[in-house]
């Protein structure tokens, strides 16, 4: 009887692992608050967004799609131990709707330093044979760091390096997200995107003086608009600005290459 009995639970486990995850049978309620979740992290609320997801989570524990979205908004935080957990939680769902997600769940490895993982998440992801060449580049990409961090640890067991990052203060950082800095060749100047309300991404930019930056404001001429631009790049001399501008009227995709030239009115 024992026997038979082992045999009915070890099914019913084999049962339990085979299933694969069904969307459409998520709790409606659960479907509901992950998708205002999902959009206050689009706002850039990832916190509130993170609440909701949760909630989505307590109704209906095998959301998959919700561990794999909340995975990625604790990541967005460099919350790394929460993205992992949430990450392997839907992994074990269904391994197989997972593979698609290794990407995103090797750099939340990487960035605990657990490299050897890291790589063996964005191998797994490489296998997919419907990758677009996007993909493939970002997965050749990131490989290729996972094995210089590794081969790097290998070669300096005892390394002292550690990456420790300085907040400029409150005269540039705020309280929304600021990004992508760029200095002119002098180092006088800083100048970077900030996001304003959480919508509008626009260029201020700051001074050093006596080893303190000024108060940030707009960058001056006629670059910022009421659309997105970011990812600039100044040129030595300081006279030419490439950046991205997304969505302008005149645009030939989603996102485009505008150059500007600072004239003598600034």
């Amino acid at each position: 009887m024992k026997f038979v009995c082992t045999i009915l639970i070890l099914f019913s486990v084999y049962l339990m692992n085979a299933q694969s995850y069904n969307a459409d049978k998520v709790n409606p309620k659960a479907t509901r608050l992950y998708s205002q979740g999902l959009q206050e992290a689009s706002d850039g609320n990832y916190k509130a967004g993170i609440r909701l997801v949760l909630q989505a989570l307590k109704i209906d524990t095998l959301y998959e799609d919700a561990y794999i979205s909340v995975a990625g908004m604790y990541g967005q935080l460099q919350a790394y131990d929460s993205a992992i957990i949430n990450y392997e939680t839907a992994r074990s769902i269904d391994s197989i709707y997972f593979r698609e997600y290794n990407l995103s769940y090797s750099i939340d490895l990487a960035g605990k330093g657990l490299f050897e993982k890291a790589l063996a998440a964005v191998e797994e992801f490489k296998t997919l044979s419907n990758l677009n060449e996007n993909s493939i580049k970002s997965a050749d990409y990131r490989a290729k760091c996972y094995q210089f961090a590794i081969a790097y640890k290998k070669t300096n067991p005892d390394s002292s390096y550690k990456f420790n990052p300085v907040n400029l203060g409150d005269s540039v950082n705020t309280n929304v997200s600021e990004y992508f800095p760029a200095l002119t060749i002098d180092s006088k100047e800083l100048v970077f995107t900030r996001r304003v309300r959480n919508v509008n991404e626009d260029f201020f930019q700051t001074n050093s003086k006596n080893g303190s930056w000024s108060l940030a404001k707009p960058l001056e001429g006629n670059i910022n608009t009421n659309f997105n631009e970011g990812a600039q790049c100044i040129s030595q001399d300081g006279q030419w600005l490439i950046f991205t501008g997304c969505n302008f009227p005149d645009g030939y995709g989603s996102c485009d290459l505008y150059i500007s030239y600072l004239t003598p009115d600034g």
